[in-house]
């Protein structure tokens, strides 16, 4: 029979464990939030899932999955909170759904960093094991991540480190994916320690000797140094190669125009007068081409119905001897309708089209409606979603004598099409955006952030071009230049490297990550028949 103090005991265990799990989830949220911008210390990955795996390897999985999903929808409620202002500012929806909707993504997003946590404490077999199975598991769950629905790989573990430049050169190897390899490796190897400090030797069980702690914190070294190695001897190479490479001096605008009357007819010329006096200022550099930002001419370009903007645009475009590239809506017949596009157009001095580029990964409930016959309702919750269509995968822009890879906007986080853009033929990449949905949140930077590593992986030069900002220029090794403050107008004038040179990861793709994949699966679900015979 169980008595009074027996059921006050439990509740106090029950309550003590319950501020336990909150305490640690919320410490590793923080230490993941703060390695992102802003602050972007960067420092703090290599700790911040200690906790985290700690409790994964002396604990239940269902502790372990309690303690990873709470981490998770911690971490991206601070990293994603200004999806809140962003949607209901410029989305049109109250404040309330702007709030359920943030939940709601943070709720899944928080999946899996709790099904990491769980594969971990399931599949635990102890030190070395565990130090293979931690990092293997949180790539392939990434990768999901980036796969999954219509993707969404904001804030990948790897993107912490875009300060250590030399160790950053090996995601033109494994993409982003080997840095959050090394950043969980590490972690694993100093929560091994911990855990044997514990008294426990990574599987749940009693265990002695330091041999194994020791053995997986110099395997985990030797990882990183390995890296940093190789990226010091690649950065050579590369920039040897920038050395001998053509130069193509490329100007970006930043016209700084307020979302909130953007699209405000009233306003139209007003914008056009700045970008052209903003241009007229770089022209004296004389770029080679000019980059206006996503949208920034707020009209249908081209098109009769706004033909007097069309040709206002046209007479600032011939004050110089450049190309230009302009971002721009358009509207094309299809049958009795119309197709929208978000588009880049590349336009001669002389007003002669070139070259356009339209968005390929388009934006989710703003740019179009996902499984609309599932969400037919949503429609009407979100009143500026829009109905374009996507673009062709692997479409770049020729001028004369040069050859762009195109991002839009977002586009900029997926490496895979910006490879594809380089595998077509692109000496250079320009990312066209407008920031301003995001305020002055750490969004700006963190979309940043994401940019420059596409220079990286692909080796090629990157231009890019905001409307409020952070615009420009990234060098085939990280290296930022020219970079703008937000909410500034202001003109950036950069000689940037046409490189032919071909990385691995433009060879192979994301490779790495699918071996990550095929691991994580040998090491669980189909695997255990390997590991009783082999481990």
């Amino acid at each position: 029979m169980v008595s009074l103090n027996d059921i006050a005991v439990w509740r106090g265990e029950s309550s003590s464990r319950i501020r336990s799990e909150l305490f640690w989830a919320c410490a590793g949220a923080l230490l993941l939030t703060f390695a992102f911008p802003g602050p972007a210390l960067g420092l703090l990955a290599w700790g911040a899932l200690v906790p985290l795996i700690v409790i994964s390897l002396t604990s239940d999985p269902k502790r372990a999955l309690r303690v990873g999903y709470l981490t998770g929808v911690f971490h991206y409620l601070a990293l994603l909170r200004w999806v809140v202002g962003t949607i209901h500012q410029y989305g049109g929806i109250p404040w309330i759904a702007g709030i359920a909707a943030l939940l709601l993504l943070c709720l899944y997003l928080g999946a899996y960093v709790g099904g990491f946590a769980w594969c971990l404490a399931r599949w635990r077999r102890g030190g070395l094991y565990s130090l293979v199975l931690a990092p293997v598991l949180w790539v392939a769950l990434e990768y999901l991540r980036t796969k999954a629905l219509t993707g969404f790989p904001w804030g990948l573990l790897g993107y912490t480190q875009q300060d250590a430049l030399a160790l950053i050169q090996l995601t033109d190897v494994t993409g982003v994916y080997g840095l959050s390899f090394l950043v969980v490796l590490v972690n694993t190897a100093l929560a091994l320690c911990v855990v044997h400090g514990m008294g426990q030797n990574g599987d749940g069980h009693s265990g002695s000797g330091w041999g194994t702690p020791v053995l997986a914190v110099a395997l985990a070294a030797a990882c990183v140094g390995g890296a940093f190695a190789y990226g010091t001897h690649r950065m050579a190479q590369v920039d040897e190669a920038q050395g001998k490479a053509k130069a193509l001096k490329v100007a970006v605008i930043q016209g700084n125009i307020d979302q909130a009357v953007k699209w405000d007819a009233a306003y139209q010329t007003a914008t056009i007068k700045t970008y052209q006096a903003l241009s007229t200022e770089a022209l004296a550099k004389e770029p080679d081409v000019i980059v206006w930002p996503e949208t920034a001419t707020p009209f249908y370009y081209l098109n009769p119905v706004d033909g007097l903007l069309t040709r206002e645009v046209n007479r600032g475009l011939a004050k110089g001897d450049a190309d230009w590239i302009l971002g721009a809506p358009a509207a094309e017949r299809a049958g009795q309708g119309w197709r929208y596009f978000n588009r880049a157009y590349a336009v001669t001095s002389e007003g002669a089209v070139i070259g356009s580029y339209d968005k390929v990964h388009l934006v989710p409930f703003g740019e179009y409606i996902p499984f609309q016959n599932l969400l037919f309702f949503i429609k009407r919750l979100v009143a500026s979603a829009g109905n374009f269509s996507a673009g062709t995968k692997g479409d770049t822009i020729r001028g004369w004598d040069w050859h762009a890879g195109i991002q839009i906007c977002f586009e900029s986080i997926f490496p895979e099409l910006s490879v594809a853009s380089v595998r077509s033929g692109a000496g250079l990449l320009i990312n066209l955006t407008n920031d301003a949905w995001f305020g002055r949140s750490g969004a700006p930077y963190q979309h940043f952030q994401m940019a420059r590593f596409r220079a990286v992986e692909t080796r090629r030069a990157l231009a890019r071009s905001a409307n409020t900002g952070i615009s420009g220029f990234v060098d085939p090794v990280g290296r930022v230049s020219g970079a703008t403050d937000l909410y500034e107008e202001a003109w950036r004038v950069a000689s940037l490297p046409v490189m032919t040179l071909t990385s691995l990861y433009v060879r192979y793709g994301d490779f790495f990550a699918w071996l990550c994949v095929a691991m994580a699966l040998a090491f669980g679900p189909v695997g255990g028949g390997i590991r009783r015979r082999f481990l």
